[in-house]
């Protein structure tokens, strides 16, 4: 007969189970589930899009799914009970869709996060699910469809930022992120950017870029944009590298804006500090 596994040997099998599994055994045992509390859990995915969702493992938040079944029912039960117990969870990424209260969430959450995309989210009420530790995020992803401030500290601090949105991005020029990609940002938008660099300046080495759906898009962007600056002192066209044509703007006596378009691949207007 094998002998039984110490509590610090059982601590690190539990820690490696694949969470689903992880989850069946530790519900079915009162002595695991006390051993489980201490043991840290990691996960790939977490996501509520109509769903909780932690790697594939489901819950209905809204009890009104019209196809689920018995299997599915409990499988859930389980999923929320198990989060309950949780003090924390280790996330690489974290997925909230259409999250506006507290209410969208089933269980309280305390969630340590390497990236974190939001999409159409009240960020006031995300925002206390993720643990400061999380900070900086490796990547934060924000799809938002109302004007939004998002001069804060979790954007502030994230490494690599993305903002989808046709709508106004309010403190976007106040950040001091290095690297930012923004998808559809309007022309009222990135004029707001430079006018602040120019005024506040901005670190050598920051670039923004912007993605528009076609080139004509491009081109008007950057015909409204040499017409906004073309009487800033400094200005010049004198850019030849670059697939468009653009136009630099000095921030200091050793930095300049340079302001730009490319359209091989994607077409994208750069804004880049050097």
């Amino acid at each position: 007969m094998h002998p039984a596994l110490s509590y610090p040997a059982l601590k690190s099998v539990l820690e490696y189970v694949e969470l689903e599994k992880r989850i069946h055994l530790t519900s079915r045992s009162k002595f695991l589930q006390r051993i489980d509390k201490t043991t840290p859990v990691y996960a790939k995915s977490f996501s509520i899009w109509g769903d909780l969702s932690l790697d594939g493992f489901q819950f209905n938040v809204k009890h009104q799914s019209w196809d689920k079944n018995m299997e599915d029912e409990k499988n859930g039960e389980l999923l929320r009970s198990y989060l309950k117990q949780r003090s924390s969870v280790n996330i690489n990424l974290a997925c909230f869709s259409k999250v506006k209260t507290s209410e969208d969430i089933p269980v309280k959450l305390d969630l340590t996060v390497n990236k974190l995309q939001t999409i159409c989210c009240n960020l006031d009420a995300v925002i206390p699910m993720i643990d400061p530790r999380s900070f900086p995020i490796t990547e934060l992803s924000m799809a938002v469809n109302e004007p939004t401030n998002v001069d804060l500290e979790i954007v502030r601090s994230a490494k690599r930022v993305i903002f989808s949105t046709s709508k106004e991005v309010i403190g976007l020029e106040k950040l001091p992120n290095k690297r930012m990609y923004l998808r559809c940002q309007p022309l009222t938008d990135v004029v707001r950017i430079i006018k602040y660099w120019i005024q506040h300046g901005k670190e050598v080495g920051t670039e923004f870029s912007t993605g528009y759906s076609t080139n004509s898009d491009l081109r008007n962007m950057m015909a409204n944009l040499q017409e906004e600056f073309s009487r800033s002192r400094g200005y010049s066209e004198e850019i030849n590298e670059h697939c468009f044509s653009g136009f630099s703007i000095p921030l200091s006596s050793t930095s300049k804006l340079l302001v730009y378009g490319i359209g091989k691949h994607l077409d994208q207007l750069i804004l880049k500090v050097v």
